[in-house]
């Protein structure tokens, strides 16, 4: 049993988006919700580890100067946010958006931390963060830094780890990781998306299982295939494991019609990722990415219980 939780999370994670005059149905705080149920089930309270935001330094790795420059204007965030006139009501009283560059920076801090817990544990998650549509400059999708690629380049800078592997289960293709780490050998890209869904163009990962509506009856086959097939070509130090909720069939968000899987579905593929690389003992440090509505913290509960069971914790 580690010694010290590998759960990554901070109460500031909750970012209070009123403030900043913005009324969207972004992914509500699922981390609080995740730590309150667990403390149900468990009869005590789950410990985590508080995360530091991360740096200019390893920001720049990734992002450039231009880019970081231009979020100090909060009308770059709200192209970023996409919001439109009624879900934005910018006045005297609100903060500026650009003061939640602080806010982003800790949940990227957040998988900065939970991929260096997993290389020492060999599972660890942040409550939080997969910010995988941000391109190195300029965001999109509600993603501002790309918070998994700031984190692989700053392993593979301090040597920490070479070969990372992402396993990309969001039901939005990994458009930002594609095109990061495109023709990098050492990065390999996976993902399992809608291809009817947003983004409309989609990038070149190094290996895009992209399904059709029809497709979706078979989704577990399909992301199990495409494991193997990656494992087959990729030997990695570490994997980051992108476990968005959104295609649950309770996601609000209307884009997500394309794939509507049941919750036993979603444990399903969460158990078989977590599993496949535990039984490997192949280090895993999975983030929350997209997830939309009162219930997608359901899909999470599941994934990091059984994370906690196969740590040990």
């Amino acid at each position: 049993m580690p010694k010290e939780s590998v759960l990554v999370y901070s109460p500031r994670y909750n970012t209070d988006l009123s403030l900043f005059g913005v009324n969207k149905p972004f992914a509500l705080d699922r981390g609080q919700m995740v730590l309150d149920r667990l403390l149900e089930g468990r009869g005590q309270p789950v410990p985590y580890v508080e995360p530091d935001l991360i740096s200019l330094d390893d920001l720049r790795l990734v992002h450039t100067d231009k880019y970081l420059e231009s979020l100090k204007d909060s009308s770059v965030w709200q192209k970023i946010f996409e919001l439109r006139h009624k879900e934005f009501f910018a006045g005297e009283k609100n903060i500026p958006l650009s003061e939640l560059m602080d806010d982003i920076r800790l949940k990227c801090g957040g998988t900065l931390k939970a991929a260096e817990l997993a290389l020492k544990h060999g599972l660890a998650s942040n409550l939080g963060g997969g910010y995988h549509h941000a391109f190195p400059d300029r965001g999109r999708g509600f993603c501002v830094l790309n918070d998994i690629a700031v984190a692989i380049r700053s392993l593979q800078k301090r040597g920490l780890a070479k070969n990372i592997l992402i396993v990309d289960l969001d039901f939005h293709q990994g458009d930002g990781n594609a095109l990061i780490f495109k023709n990098d050998p050492t990065v390999f890209t996976l993902s399992v998306h809608s291809e009817e869904g947003w983004p409309e163009e989609k990038q070149q990962s190094s290996l895009d299982v992209g399904l059709y509506s029809h497709q979706v009856k078979d989704y577990q086959q399909h992301v199990e295939e495409a494991v193997s097939k990656a494992l087959d070509s990729f030997k990695p130090d570490l994997v980051i494991y992108v476990g968005g909720s959104d295609p649950y069939e309770l996601d609000v968000l209307e884009g997500t019609k394309f794939i509507q899987l049941s919750l036993a579905e979603m444990n399903k593929r969460d158990k078989f990722v977590i599993d496949t690389f535990a039984d490997k003992q192949i280090p895993l440090a999975m983030v929350f990415a997209g997830g939309y509505g009162p219930h997608v913290w359901e899909v999470h509960h599941f994934a990091v219980k059984h994370m906690l069971n196969r740590a040990g914790c």
